[in-house]
């Protein structure tokens, strides 16, 4: 009889499994992402959509990418598909590379339960793992400053080939300090990004979460004082305000002109903006966010913005030259290892 009821039991439990939500598997997961090809974004705060969404599931979390037409492109699990992540680990930065081939850059609010990665790292849907650290390289910054916005410049077939190598390399090969700029110079790609944290005694130049830097030139690309309006009191610290640079987006041609972006908090003078608008280099708003979030009709009205792509139409990329008005700081390609920067913290500098 005890084997029967197993038996039985066996048979109940196969009969059910069907039943059980599946998660799909990688090579099937991203099957929206063409939805945000042009424009995606996600939100600060996690909330219900008033509409029906593609997959059924009316909870938005603020790790997933979003349409301003109201569509989920792609859930955070199935971004986190090549780590089997199954907790929501929030969308801090996001570039799309290609819907096609179904590849997304990223980075996360919350560490990999697991490991594999931090919150701050540069990740890909392809299984790329770039550290925080290894951004930073240029500008001799040893600990990780979070990664706020992400954007990547240079022709489209040279960043898909750029994070192809990418991930085929272990994670703690970026961190020899040459490695990762000698390959975006090789391929001609360059990362912008913005941090999350601040780091004032950095080598190269100092580093605030308002301004939007170059890992392959080591460079400040536009500080903080050029993304707003000259009414904005903005820059640290001859201005008095960082704002942040929540998210960024720009051309594939490394063009500082059209990058647009949001903050992390609000300015109500003039220009007013809040930290869920897009906002345009110079000019402040572009978009405002009731416009953003509208199509989903969320029945609250803030979510803010956190990560956020665009699409720049008639662009061929091109890893070339900045355009624009000349950097604040160039750092010459002339950086110090690592543990000789340890010292000289060490020595009281």
């Amino acid at each position: 009889m005890p084997k029967l009821r197993l038996l039985v039991f066996c048979a109940l439990l196969l009969c059910l499994l069907p039943l059980s939500p599946a998660r799909p598997a990688h090579a099937q997961a991203l099957d929206n992402l063409a939805a945000c090809r042009e424009f995606g974004f996600s939100t600060e705060e996690e909330f219900t959509a008033g509409v029906p969404t593609s997959d059924g599931n009316p909870i938005v979390s603020d790790g997933d990418l979003l349409s301003p037409d109201g569509q989920v492109c792609a859930r955070n699990w199935e971004l986190l598909a090549p780590w089997e992540v199954r907790v929501d680990l929030g969308l801090d930065a996001v570039d799309l590379i290609d819907a096609e081939q179904r590849l997304v850059a990223f980075s996360t609010e919350i560490d990999d339960p697991a490991g594999s990665f931090t919150a701050g790292d540069l990740l890909a849907t392809n299984g790329a793992i770039i550290p925080n650290a290894a951004l930073l390289t240029r500008f001799q910054v040893r600990r990780n400053l979070g990664l706020d916005g992400l954007h990547f410049t240079g022709r489209p077939e040279d960043i898909v080939t750029f994070l192809k190598v990418a991930a085929d390399t272990d994670p703690a090969e970026w961190l020899n300090g040459k490695l990762l700029p000698e390959w975006l110079a090789r391929y001609e790609v360059d990362i912008w990004f913005s941090t999350e944290a601040q780091e004032r005694r950095a080598a190269a130049v100092p580093i605030y979460d308002g301004d939007i830097l170059s890992v392959r030139h080591g460079i400040i690309v536009l500080a903080q004082d050029q993304l707003l309006p000259a009414t904005v009191p903005a820059g640290i610290p001859n201005r008095g305000v960082d704002f942040g640079a929540d998210g960024i987006a720009g051309s594939r041609r490394p063009d500082r002109s059209v990058v647009r972006f949001s903050t992390e908090i609000l300015f109500r003078k003039e220009p007013p903006f809040t930290d869920g608008d897009l906002l345009r280099v110079a000019a402040g708003v572009e978009k405002q966010h009731v416009d953003l979030i509208a199509a989903f009709q969320p029945r609250a009205r803030f979510l803010g913005i956190d990560a956020l792509h665009i699409f720049i139409a008639d662009d061929t990329g091109g890893g070339g030259d900045l355009v624009g008005d000349e950097p604040n700081t160039v750092n010459d390609g002339l950086y110090l290892p690592l543990v000789q920067t340890a010292q000289q913290e060490g020595g009281g500098r």
